[in-house]
């Protein structure tokens, strides 16, 4: 971060009120559902990795579908080896859609606690072994006073490819 956002952040975080919530500077939580564990998956295969976003009371993230002209939406990207491939669509929630004045569009957003699926797959050429890499999900949060820059949050997780049956 810059030192002009930075120092930004910082006054935007000073001047709360007395007696108001001190901001979270990371008011969402990724995580694996099932835990780090390698999953397990056949060569040729795919298998199924879900994620969770805990978003703090009153902030929001935007869908993996909002249009463009407004917030950032939420792309979710694997970072690793080059066998492991998304293979298909994404299972999201069906966002909560309202107009929000400050952008002037309507909005797809999502709250609470959220999960995606991700379907991951190896070609068949794939050889056995473990593959460690990284889901990124790049995401703009916001409340209905402020919105933070987007941001990558990196999350491990590790396939063990067996070979076909």
């Amino acid at each position: 971060m810059n030192k002009l956002a930075y120092l930004l952040l910082l006054l935007t975080v000073a001047a709360a009120p007395p007696g108001a919530e001190r901001l979270s500077l990371r008011p969402v939580h990724w995580t694996v559902v099932g835990g780090k564990s390698p999953r397990e998956v056949v060569s040729g295969r795919t298998v199924s990795i879900t994620l969770q976003a805990d978003i703090a009371k009153g902030w929001h993230i935007y869908s993996l579908t909002q249009k463009a002209g407004g917030p950032i939406p939420l792309r979710l990207e694997l970072v690793g080896p080059a066998d492991v491939l998304i293979r298909g669509v994404i299972d999201a929630p069906k966002p909560e859609r309202i107009f929000d004045k400050n952008f002037g569009i309507e909005t797809e957003l999502y709250s609470g606690s959220p999960r995606f699926t991700i379907p991951v797959g190896v070609p068949g050429r794939s050889l056995s072994g473990i593959r460690r890499f990284q889901i990124g999900a790049r995401y703009q949060v916001c409340s209905d006073k402020l919105c933070l820059p987007p941001r990558i949050d990196k999350l491990d997780v590790a396939l063990r490819i067996e070979g076909r049956k």
